[in-house]
Order: structure tokens, then C-alpha cells, then sequence
């Protein structure tokens, strides 16, 4: 017997960030934004995190791999190599399950925020992780980088370009 999966996403979290700024502008603005939190004058939301996620992707690419990267659409390439670099290492030498989720989670961030930046849409919360939700469509962006790390043929950049289809 096979139980059907119910998926639930909550309503999309609206920007509270220009996503047209440099990653060095947002970085600020993340930082000033956290400055209120810790003093309590702000509530976090789960786009702060996905946004400092996206932001450690930035530094960790260009750390190890030599490439820079922002949120722009002529990114997407480079971004796509990233990830085949990461899905080529992780195969060849699993990496343990902390690094390996923390790197998702980066790499979701990033890709949201492309999406989001260039695409149009909003984060929000489901019951499988963080999504974007674009002209309608639930995008479930962590699944696909994640299924892409480990192994899977359809890349993100593909999902992308369907999403502008869309």
C-alpha cells in the first residue's frame, strides 16, 4: 500500500531585500538587517537565511574554485559548473553529510535568489524545505540541486530555463 505524499507550502514571504544589488551590497544589508534582529528591533525570516546561504555559496566558489559569481542570469553557466564540479568530487569522494548539506543549502540559496532576481517570485516554507514560488509554479529548488549533487541528470540550469519559459 503506498501512502500519497502531501506537500504543503505556506504563503510566499514577501522581499524584504533588492535582490538588484551587488552580493557585496546585500551582504550589508544582511548584516544590518541581523544588527536589528540581535537588538531586537527585527524578526528574522527564512529569506535572511537563504540569502546569507547564497552568500556563503558566493565566497565558497570563489575560495575553491576560483570563480566569482552574482545573482545575474549570465551567471547561470558558471553556476552550473559549480555544481557539475561538486557532483563529479562527490562522487568520487562522498563528502560527509554536514558538509554535503551545507553546501545544498548554499547552493539552494544562491539559485532561489537567481531565480527570484531574474524570474520574478518569492521564497516560502513548505513541508520539503524552503521553495520559490514563480508566476504560480512551486518551484522545489532544493530538490532539484540536491538530486543534481547526487548524481541526477537534469540540471539546475535546465529547470531554469524552464522556469523563464513559464
Amino acid at each position: 500500500m503506498s501512502e500519497e505524499l502531501k506537500i504543503e507550502v505556506g504563503e510566499p514571504i514577501p522581499n524584504t531585500f533588492d535582490y538588484s544589488l551587488t552580493p557585496t551590497e546585500l551582504d550589508k544589508k544582511l548584516s544590518e538587517a541581523m544588527t536589528k534582529v540581535r537588538t531586537g528591533q527585527a524578526v528574522p525570516t527564512n529569506e535572511y537565511a537563504m540569502l546569507g546561504y547564497a552568500l556563503d555559496y558566493i565566497d565558497f566558489v570563489r575560495n575553491n574554485m576560483n570563480i566569482t559569481l552574482d545573482f545575474g542570469e549570465e551567471n547561470l553557466a558558471d553556476y552550473c559548473k559549480t555544481l557539475e564540479a561538486l557532483q563529479k568530487s562527490f562522487a568520487q569522494n562522498p563528502p560527509p553529510a554536514d558538509f554535503f548539506n551545507n553546501v545544498l543549502k548554499s547552493a539552494t540559496g544562491f539559485f532561489g535568489i537567481m531565480v527570484i532576481k531574474n524570474l520574478g517570485g518569492n521564497w516560502a516554507q513548505s513541508n520539503l524545505g524552503m521553495t520559490v514560488i514563480h508566476n504560480g509554479t512551486t518551484a522545489f529548488v532544493m530538490n532539484r540541486v540536491g538530486r543534481f549533487l547526487q548524481g541526477g541528470e537534469d540540471d539546475p540550469g535546465t529547470f531554469y530555463n524552464h522556469l523563464k519559459e513559464n
